[in-house]
C-alpha cells in the first residue's frame, strides 16, 4: 500500500459498481466540510477506485481538485471485484445499539444547529 496525492481527475470509477451511491453525495459532501477528509480513497495502479466512490463523487461536488488516495497493488481483476463488493457489503453484517445510536444524533443536533 501507499498513499499518494492524485489530480481527482486522474481517478476514475470501477465501471461495473453495484452501489449506488448517488443519495448519499450530499451527506458526504457535509460531513467532509464539518470534519474534513480522513479516509482516503482505495485505487488499484491505473488509479481506478475500488472503495469510496461516494467521496470521490463529493469532492468533485464540493470543487475539489485533488486527494489523498491508497494504492493498493498486485489484485487480481477478481480481487479487486471482490474488494469492490466487500467494501460496502461487510457494513451491512454490523448492528446498531439504537439507544446509543439515538443519544449519539440527539447530541449531534445540538451541535450543528
Amino acid at each position: 500500500m501507499e498513499i499518494k496525492r492524485v489530480a481527482l481527475s486522474d481517478l476514475h470509477p470501477y465501471p461495473n459498481n453495484p452501489r449506488k451511491n448517488d443519495n448519499a453525495i450530499d451527506a458526504v459532501a457535509e460531513s467532509i466540510k464539518q470534519c474534513g477528509y480522513c479516509s482516503p480513497i482505495v485505487v488499484d495502479d491505473d488509479y481506478m477506485i475500488l472503495a469510496g466512490h461516494t467521496r470521490y463523487k463529493a469532492m468533485q461536488k464540493l470543487g475539489w481538485d485533488e486527494c489523498e488516495v491508497c494504492v493498493v497493488s498486485g489484485l487480481t481483476a477478481k480481487q479487486k471485484e471482490a474488494y469492490v463488493v466487500a467494501d460496502n457489503k461487510t457494513s451491512e453484517l454490523a448492528e446498531w445499539d439504537i439507544d446509543k445510536l439515538q443519544n449519539f444524533v440527539f447530541d449531534l443536533q445540538d451541535d450543528f444547529e
